[in-house]
């Protein structure tokens, strides 16, 4: 099979023009080179191979509703690498899952080489370098979103996450597909209350297909830690704009004693109010980076992202990010032209 390579330049990320789920946007490209661009802004940039003398690629998108996005890409035998300089800030690290409709090829990421074939979900990061190549025709539905919305854990290190392959044989995965199917392709309409319900959904089984492969792994004496820890900062994640997030409320919602939630966060290397304060001022972050939010004031910014006070807010952004919270707003936002 000769091989015709694409070159193109890898442009800065920037939001794509995109509908809400479940109303794919189609890309009219035309050539490769035009699908590689898109590509780029919308899943990560990648230098793009054709593995055939006649490659074509189709490609549509949608942005889901509780953030991130879905891609669903149609094409002849492709090569997709991502260089470590193409890799995302560990902070910003989002997960790619990949749903293969039909296929066949292999993925590598972090020393960790998978096939895929057809009915699998992959599940890669944005945060590490990987490569991904489909020796035939293929369909791909990849959902793109934070990573913290995967694991529900401490992914400062994103090393510590791994490549897992769900297979095709799996009943979740096959749940998981179904249901992918409904969300997306159903003919049925649906309403943005609906649509929103059945992306949560279809994100939950995501993170239940991801730690149950990734368990496996883990011998089984270190398990019982593990999956505390997931179930900890999962529950965080759902409350953490909730003002009196205490110790001892997560404690007994997760019908544990204080002392072992205090344990897991010394376990992972940091302590309790340290990592509340982080994901906070990160959701915050990302608020005042969202030019939706152009317009709602920093002090309901900070009490959305579980702050009771706003000059205490403004104290510990400065400290974490090195200006206030007003000025890093504006020097966040794209300069018009």
């Amino acid at each position: 099979m000769r091989s015709a390579s694409l070159t193109a330049s890898h442009p800065a990320p920037v939001e794509a023009d995109l509908n809400f789920a479940p109303q794919f946007r189609p890309f009219h490209a035309g050539e490769l080179s035009g699908y590689q661009a898109q590509l780029a802004k919308l899943v990560l940039p990648g230098d793009v191979r054709a593995l055939t003398s006649h490659p074509r690629l189709h490609l549509q998108a949608c942005r889901l509703r509780a953030g991130g996005l879905a891609v669903n890409l149609e094409a002849t035998p492709i090569a997709v690498n991502h260089r470590a300089e193409h890799a995302t800030d560990a902070l910003r690290a989002e997960f790619l899952a990949c749903f293969v409709v039909h296929g066949s090829g292999e993925m590598t990421q972090n020393g960790t080489s998978l096939p895929v074939e057809t009915g699998d979900i992959i599940f890669r990061t944005t945060a590490l370098p990987s490569a991904v190549r489909m020796f035939t025709d293929s369909r791909l539905v990849v959902i793109k979103a934070s990573l913290l919305r995967l694991l529900g854990a401490h992914a400062q290190d994103s090393t510590s996450f791994t490549a897992q392959r769900a297979a095709a044989a799996l009943p979740m995965t096959q749940t998981a597909h179904r249901w992918l199917n409904h969300v997306f392709f159903d003919s049925s309409e649906t309403s943005p209350t609906s649509s929103l319900f059945g992306e949560q959904a279809l994100m939950s089984m995501l993170a239940a297909i991801y730690t149950s492969q990734q368990l496996e792994q883990i011998p089984v004496a270190q398990r019982g830690a593990v999956e505390s820890w997931q179930a900890l900062t999962c529950y965080l994640e759902t409350h953490i704009a909730d003002v009196d997030l205490s110790v001892s409320e997560v404690a007994r919602a997760l019908r544990a004693s204080s002392r072992w939630v205090h344990r897991l966060f010394q376990m992972q290397g940091t302590q309790y109010n340290q990592y509340v304060r982080e994901r906070r001022l990160q959701l915050a972050r990302e608020a005042l980076e969202d030019p939706r939010k152009n317009q709602t004031p920093v002090k309901d910014i900070a009490l959305a992202c579980g702050f009771q006070d706003a000059s205490h807010f403004s104290r510990r952004f400065q400290e974490r990010f090195g200006c206030p919270p007003n000025r890093y707003r504006e020097q966040a936002q794209p300069v018009s032209q």
